[in-house]
């Protein structure tokens, strides 16, 4: 029987990452013979007797935001909207979930939930089910499991990466300053001087490139966002801010992962000795990504079908 999927994610946003990886699958998907569709996100939310009217705004609000903006695909992908009549049947359908998603909100019989970041990272809550089957982005995501559910042992890495605009092409001559993000890590504590330093939360991609081409130095407050790498693509130190009680080797346990990155300012210095093999590190991993998804095709059809 030949799959279909339905690919649970929010509006298309170029600075999301995780954003970004699941219209990748969609398309990637399609690409490999399956049919595929996005199915645009909407909160799902725990409702009882003390916890009512908040969820109900919340939910309220974000459908309103939606319809005023619409939905919005990367033209590049191949990623169809469902919009058929006959919603409701999923039983020979698999529903990809990325891991901030409460519960089954589509009530599919045939879950993948994709881990892009720490299960529980972004709403502090962890609603799963038995009988579904969870993937791993990377080997930054921690070892998880579930009763009666299995956590797969390969990782569904799927990048998509703007190497036409994060290179090494018009550098400027001299370099000044840094540039920094916060993202994620917005509740760790300033580490650097702020003087003649750049915040890149919230620009284009053309516009942070720009910036990554003239100043020296980058810093993430984010411990695990892409731009850390970005800023080496265009010839920048990249510096990532530690979390607290996490070493290096629990950060990003495969050494790759960590080409180019120094974690903390003290090895700056080490980092630069592998700078040279981001490129390739990175045009490996986009080769990867559509085995990554192959390989996960055969495993999801032994576990559901």
């Amino acid at each position: 029987m030949k799959k279909k999927f339905l690919i649970f994610s929010p509006s298309y946003k170029e600075t999301s990452g995780g954003v970004v990886a699941l219209h990748k699958m969609c398309s990637i998907l399609n690409q490999v013979g399956c049919e595929s569709y996005l199915y645009p996100y909407f909160d799902n939310c725990e409702i009882n007797k003390r916890n009512f009217w908040k969820p109900f705004y919340m939910i309220a609000g974000n459908g309103f935001k939606s319809l005023i903006k619409g939905y919005k695909t990367n033209p590049v992908f191949n990623t169809p909207i469902y919009g058929r009549k006959n919603e409701g049947y999923w039983d020979d359908w698999v529903v990809v979930y990325p891991e901030i998603v409460f519960g089954n909100p589509l009530n599919a019989k045939n879950v993948v939930r994709w881990f892009l970041h720490q299960p529980g990272y972004h709403t502090g809550k962890i609603y799963f089910s038995s009988g579904e089957l969870y993937y791993k982005f990377n080997s930054a995501i921690d070892n998880f499991s579930f009763p009666g559910s299995m956590t797969s042992e390969k990782h569904l890495k799927v990048i998509h990466y703007p190497l036409e605009l994060y290179n090494m092409n018009n550098i400027s001559k001299y370099r000044s300053g840094t540039a920094y993000c916060l993202r994620k890590g917005r509740d760790k504590p300033i580490q650097h001087d702020l003087e003649n330093s750049i915040l890149i939360d919230g620009k284009s991609h053309e516009e942070v490139s720009e910036i990554f081409k003239r100043v020296k130095t980058f810093i993430s407050y984010d411990s695990y966002t892409a731009y850390s790498l970005f800023a080496v693509l265009c010839g920048c130190e990249s510096i990532v801010i530690p979390d607290e009680g996490v070493s290096e080797e629990e950060w990003y346990p495969n050494p790759t992962d960590r080409y180019g990155l120094s974690y903390g300012f003290s090895n700056v210095e080490r980092a630069k000795v592998t700078a040279h093999l981001v490129k390739v590190h990175v045009m490996n991993e986009h080769a990867k990504s559509v085995d990554n998804v192959k390989n996960a095709l055969l495993e999801i059809n032994e576990y559901f079908f």
